[in-house]
């Protein structure tokens, strides 16, 4: 091989490896060392399969070097990609795209395999990602909707037996959850509208402290176990907002503090900065890690749920999209003593005056 050659074979991003019937490598190319960390010397000799410990997406052991049985696969055509996991030198896994083609001899028998492999890790991770995102929308509604179900037929099929009481508290139950099943996908909603940067946004001058002061009141027969303060300060000022979205952001971080602050104090605050207004809702909860402080805002992330505590994860992702939709930022940090405050901003303007 000229050593030009060699020079662009090693800074390829595949990883090419070439070895014969019984699985022995011959060659170890491009960025095979970078991604698996044997270097050529180590690799040449020794049963790849061996090696990197291939299993297929089922869980179950598999050949890198398996035989084409198909005698029309040869060097100059392979077979389509297939996606295993291997182990590192590290012992790390590593999920790698394999395509292979094959050199044949006289008798039409595989005398030597080259495959190339890339790195497919971040593809992986978002179709694991994307598994769990399916498993939790589905649990977050079979729940509500077995509920409905089941109320539904009860009262259907015993109408006569129930008091007016029992009917209402039956229908109140079926309500609450269908409103639970209207947020769900209302929150799948606005996270593909962020995502695909088309959030429509009905901007109005609003009073920010009136629609806090809404959703303390709407929560607090809720939590009847908490001490809920509200400090505004008089003649807070407006700000160029959509009351909705303003009004969905508040309401998911309020509940996240009532939700993680068993009986204790929720303190709902606002000041106004040079240029913007902020708003903070702390708790006497457990609080967040310092490493999770990111992972927060992040689709489907809920270190802090417990199992008592059911939920998708997306409040928090929505609402740093709904408040960064605005031109403000939204962050969390310690509490004074414990728990966690959630802070955001608002961007003042001009008219933002009383």
């Amino acid at each position: 091989m000229s050593t030009d050659l060699a020079g662009i074979i090693a800074h390829i991003r595949e990883g090419i490896v070439v070895f014969d019937s019984e699985g022995r490598v011959e060659e170890w190319l491009g960025a095979a060392q970078r991604m698996f960390g044997w270097s050529a010397e180590e690799m040449r000799g020794h049963n790849l399969d061996e090696r990197l410990k291939p299993k297929d997406v089922n869980g179950n052991r598999t050949c890198i070097g398996r035989v084409a049985k198909d005698k029309e696969l040869t060097i100059t055509k392979g077979t389509p990609e297939r996606e295993l996991l291997t182990v590192t030198r590290t012992g790390g896994p590593l999920w790698v795209g394999v395509t292979s083609s094959f050199e044949r001899g006289a008798d039409g028998s595989v005398v030597r395999t080259t495959a190339v492999m890339r790195d497919i890790g971040r593809r992986k991770r978002i179709d694991i990602a994307k598994s769990e995102v399916i498993s939790a929308v589905a649990h977050e509604l079979r729940s509500p909707l077995t509920s409905v179900k089941g109320f539904t037929s009860t009262l259907l099929h015993r109408w006569e037996r129930f008091d007016d009481d029992h009917k209402k508290h039956l229908l109140a139950t079926i309500n609450a959850d269908a409103d639970r099943v209207t947020r769900l996908i209302g929150e799948l909603l606005d996270v593909s509208r962020l995502e695909a940067g088309r959030l429509p946004l009905s901007r109005r001058m609003i009073r920010l402290d009136d629609i806090a002061s809404r959703v303390v009141e709407r929560i607090r027969p809720r939590a009847a176990d908490h001490e809920i303060a509200f400090e505004f300060p008089e003649h807070f000022p407006q700000v160029y907002a959509d009351s909705d979205k303003i009004e969905q952001v508040l309401t998911n971080l309020i509940e996240n503090a009532v939700k993680y602050t068993p009986g204790g104090r929720v303190r709902v605050a606002g000041s106004l900065l040079d240029s913007s207004v902020l708003v903070s809702v702390s708790d006497e909860g457990e609080g967040i890690a310092s490493e999770h402080r990111f992972q927060v805002f992040h689709k489907f992330f809920r270190e802090r749920v417990q199992a008592q505590n059911p939920g998708t994860g997306l409040g928090l992702y929505i609402s740093k999209g709904l408040v960064e939709a605005h031109g403000g930022r939204i962050w969390v940090e310690d509490g004074t003593d414990k728990g966690a405050v959630f802070s955001f901003t608002l961007p003042l303007t001009h008219d933002s005056v009383d």
